[in-house]
């Protein structure tokens, strides 16, 4: 009787073990090697380095899957503080567990993640939960402790807000029946730096006969910034654009502009922004009004190009113009040859944003 106790109770032990087993063995690894040189035309950020990348996740079992990832990234050159101000040797930007059951539509990422949101990129540590009630309302909320910027060109460290709470963000989605308007008010707070609520609206409008889609997006979004407990200011934040794209992925290209009134956003992307710009100079500042345009396209032979320009203008008319592009080529399948171009002008006349930037990078990439 004892024995058959023992047998019915560690058989399940036994099989879940082996499930686990067959997730790690049937895992998934994959990673890349290359090079990158950045040149800085105006400043000493000149630098030349190897990098090298490995992930590997778990295939699923019972709604859950594993992760981790590393960057290495050597130093070959450097000039002055280049390499140290934009690069760490060593990160580990995941190390976590994700969660999902399909039936209650309902899961989790805990750890070090990759997470990308208006005002947050692009790996986070922390944890968030998301669930989707209805096929029309999901919602999410998520502590972010610390962020790190991981990329081709920017190998960051986690950081923090300059405290152990960090932040958090709550948001929702709701899907008007019958219209493709969806509306997502979000709540967004760091501590001791600010407290914004805000809402976003995105509609996207379908033309067949031209193999065309416009997509419109606004956000409306209030800050209120505080610093050792104390009120530090309030402002209001508006942001839209259009973006046309073609529905057969050979290009996109649109504009829009960004508003910061009052005292400005300036902590808003304590944990990174997706604007569609590396360089944010002036951009959340003070009674700042941004216009720009950007454009995606794909040639043929594997040729891609992103560009992106801005013009930043305050309120005395001093003006802050930035110009990004990248152009990417894979000569054969899984290389990787890249060129980057960076131009800020007009930040020194402002004196506490910083200097006027012209960059250059170049780099190779095997993926596998």
């Amino acid at each position: 009787m004892f024995k058959r106790f023992i047998f019915f109770f560690l058989l399940p032990l036994l099989l879940f073990s082996s499930e686990i087993g067959r997730a790690f063995k049937e895992g998934k690894l994959k990673g890349h090697v290359g090079t990158l040189l950045n040149a800085d035309f105006l400043g000493d950020g000149t630098y030349l380095d190897l990098s090298t990348s490995l992930a590997y996740e778990t295939t699923n079992f019972y709604g859950y899957k594993f992760f981790a990832s590393m960057w290495f990234n050597p130093k070959l050159y450097e000039m002055n503080r280049g390499f140290r101000d934009n690069k760490t040797w060593l990160e580990f930007p995941e190390l976590g567990v994700n969660f999902y059951n399909t039936r209650l539509n309902f899961g989790f990422d805990a750890g070090r993640f990759e997470y990308q949101r208006d005002w947050i990129n692009n790996y986070v540590q922390g944890l968030s939960f998301f669930h989707s009630p209805t096929p029309l309302i999901d919602y999410e909320i998520t502590w972010i402790n610390r962020s790190a910027w991981i990329d081709y060109y920017r190998v960051r460290m986690f950081e923090g807000a300059g405290n152990w709470i960090g932040g958090l963000w709550a948001s929702a989605n709701f899907k008007i029946p019958d219209t493709t308007l969806v509306l997502t008010p979000y709540a967004y707070s760091v501590a001791n730096h600010f407290w914004s609520p805000a809402l976003k609206a995105s509609m996207d409008f379908y033309f067949p006969d031209v193999s065309g889609m416009l997509q419109a997006r606004a956000t409306l979004l209030f800050y209120t910034a505080y610093h050792d407990k104390q009120h530090d200011g309030d402002s209001l934040m508006y942001w839209s654009d259009l973006t046309w794209k073609d529905t057969r992925g050979r290009y996109e290209a649109g504009g829009g502009i960004m508003v910061s009134a009052i005292d400005g956003a300036r902590d808003i992307d304590i944990f990174g922004q997706n604007t569609g710009f590396e360089d944010t100079t002036g951009l959340f500042d003070a009674n700042m009004t941004t216009l720009y345009a950007f454009g995606k396209f794909n040639f043929k032979y594997d040729i891609s190009l992103k560009t992106s320009m801005r013009t930043t203008i305050s309120p005395e008319a001093k003006v802050i113009f930035g110009w990004e592009t990248r152009t990417s080529y894979f000569p054969i399948k899984n290389l990787e040859v890249g060129l980057d171009l960076i131009l800020i002008m007009g930040a020194e006349q402002f004196g506490n944003l910083g200097r006027d930037k012209g960059e250059m990078r170049t780099y190779l990439q095997f993926y596998f």
